[in-house]
């Protein structure tokens, strides 16, 4: 898939870019806070359990995605759209 640039997209594929972005930033988020608590949990009502592992290994995903929103944000600002 050829992906554009953020400057090469115009004003409002990147006030959308920016809106996906951060749904799906604060929800990944949110669901591997969520399976951290549980494996926390599990881990201690039990015993050990893998699944306090995957919460670290899918957060560069998240910081992958608060990356690229701040370079969208950076474009809008240059543009001059908040």
């Amino acid at each position: 898939m050829n992906k554009k640039s953020y400057q090469e997209m115009s004003n409002e594929e990147l006030i959308n870019a920016k809106k996906v972005t951060t749904i799906a930033a604060v929800l990944l988020t949110f669901m591997l806070l969520i399976l951290l608590g549980m494996g926390i949990y599990i881990s201690v009502t039990k015993k050990f359990s893998a699944l306090v592992a995957i919460p670290f290994a899918l957060s560069p995903t998240t910081i992958i995605n608060f990356k690229n929103l701040k370079k969208i944000n950076q474009e809008l600002k240059t543009r001059g759209i908040s």
